[in-house]
This record gives C-alpha cells, structure tokens and sequence, in this order.
C-alpha cells in the first residue's frame, strides 16, 4: 500500500513544473525566473517608488491580455494611467481587464473575491507603499485560492512582506532619467530586478538540483554549502531593465 501511494506523490517541483509559467512581459525577467512568474501561485514584486514597480506588474498584465487571458489589478495608489492602458498590444484592454480601486484596508479583502471568482488567468494587487499588519491567514487564503483557480497572483509592495508565502519574488531597484532640456520630462527607467526567491527553480533556497539520471544530487559538505552560501550572497542572481516613456 506504501509503494502504491508513494507512486501517486508529486514533489513541489515536479508540480511547479506541471503547471507550468506565465510570461512576465520582459524577456529579460522571464529568464530570471526561468519562464516566467509561476501558475496557481504567489509572486511578489517588492521595491521603492521609481524602481519599476509598476511598469513590471503592467508589463505581466499586458502579456496575459495578449495571451487572451482575462485579468484584474487591484490598485491602491490609483497607478494605473487608464488612457495610456486602453490599448495594450495594439488591442482594447477595458474587456480584459477588471480595475478595482480601492484603499488599502479593502484590498485584501478585494482581491481574494476576484481570485476566488474565477476566471483571470493574472490577478495583480498594488499595495504601493501602504504600511498594513497583514495576518499570515490572509496570504494563507489568498494562496489557496491562487491555486484552486490556477491563477497567477502578483503582488506589488513597497519592501518584502510575503516571505515564504510567495512562489517567486523579485527586488527592484531603480532610478529614472529626465530630459533637461527646458521643463523636466520623464524620459526612461533603468532598473535592476534581483531574484530572490524562486522555489520551483530549486535557487537560492538551497534545494538541490536533479542529476541527469532524474536522482538528487549528492547534499553538499558543511564547507561546500558555505563557500556557496557565501558567493550566492556576493553575487545575487539580477538582471538590468530599461523602461521608456513608452513602455
């Protein structure tokens, strides 16, 4: 019976992979995160203001709109330029995408109805940089829902706040450029994104990778694992992102 039942397991990585990955919109992030932001999950996007916050989440929301896929955002801070969004990827964004704004104390609350619903392939809630005491409960509801529903759920905050709850999550650092050529106009965003949890990517959370013949690699020596400890914080996997006034 043992055998049996161990046969029918599925390993977390093994069902990450089954599910499979949304694109992120930007080539460079979805090889960072190795395809993309993780299906039936959470994902989160932690950086300060000017640090591409939101032109990311856009970004994820404007390729699962192409993609034919219903969305919602669920925006806080009221970013969203809805006449820049009307026309995302050359086609009308109003009948693939459910605004709702609403201050911070509601948001939760928001999000978890639209997850729960059904139907929205790529759900984004923007915190911005609301300071709220969120309970682990809510992340617990909110994930179950992600996965009942298969539904990508991002969550944009001003710094890391959803810890282990969170699939995938990136940190984003940035600075905007002016034309100073009379009145100052926004010109581009250089931003560095720095992965920084990837679980179904088995890094950096020191799971080990699979050998060729499908087994796991062998655990590594106490000095091995701090040698590499000690490089991966050196040398944390980022890649760079340029946004234009036109992204």
């Amino acid at each position: 019976m043992a055998r049996e039942i161990s046969a029918h397991l599925v390993s977390l990585e093994r069902l990450g992979e089954a599910r499979g990955r949304r694109t992120t919109g930007l080539t460079a992030l979805d090889e960072l995160l190795g395809g993309g932001w993780p299906r039936a999950a959470l994902s989160e996007i932690a950086g300060r203001r000017s640090s591409g916050r939101t032109a990311v989440v856009r970004a994820a929301l404007a390729a699962a709109i192409s993609a034919g896929e219903s969305t919602a955002l669920v925006d806080v801070g009221g970013t969203l330029d809805a006449r820049a969004a009307a026309g995302v990827a050359g086609a009308p964004t109003a009948p693939a995408l459910l605004w709702v704004r609403c201050d911070a104390a509601k948001a939760l609350k928001a999000v978890d109805l639209v997850v729960a619903a059904g139907g929205f392939g790529t759900v984004a809630l923007d915190l911005c940089d609301a300071r709220l005491k969120i309970p682990d409960a809510a992340w617990v509801r909110l994930r179950h829902a992600a996965r009942a529903q298969g539904t990508t759920v991002l969550v944009a905050t001003g710094a890391r706040r959803l810890g282990a709850f969170a699939a995938a999550a990136i940190d984003l650092g940035g600075a905007p450029a002016f034309d100073r050529q009379g009145p100052p106009l926004f010109t581009s965003l250089a931003a560095r994104a720095e992965r920084v949890r990837n679980i179904n990517r088995g890094d950096p959370e020191g799971v080990p990778a699979p050998s060729r013949d499908g087994l796991r690699a062998a655990k590594p020596s106490s000095a091995q694992a701090i040698a590499s400890g000690a490089s991966q914080q050196q040398r944390p996997p980022c890649v760079s992102l340029v946004f234009t006034s036109r992204s």
